[in-house]
């Protein structure tokens, strides 16, 4: 069974790579965009899911994320 874990920004965290590439698809002309927000995800491929949900969970707690400023998201895929 495989796993996405989406990490993403907490809501007030500035992103300074993400406001770069607004201000840039704003100077190219595109107007109607309202907010771009930017992530990272990793796949992880698991054995036993019931033990093994628990297993990411920690994972993208304790490694994946920086809690203090980013939040995570298990999906399966």
């Amino acid at each position: 069974m495989i796993y996405r874990i989406y990490i993403s920004y907490k809501e007030g965290i500035l992103d300074p790579e993400a406001e770069a590439l607004k201000k840039t698809i704003s100077n190219m002309g595109f107007k109607s965009m309202k907010n771009l927000s930017k992530g990272k995800y990793f796949d992880i491929e698991i054995i036993d899911s019931n033990k093994g949900l628990d297993e990411i969970r920690k994972i993208s707690k304790d490694l994946l994320s920086n809690p203090v400023i980013e939040n995570f998201k298990i999906i399966k895929k």
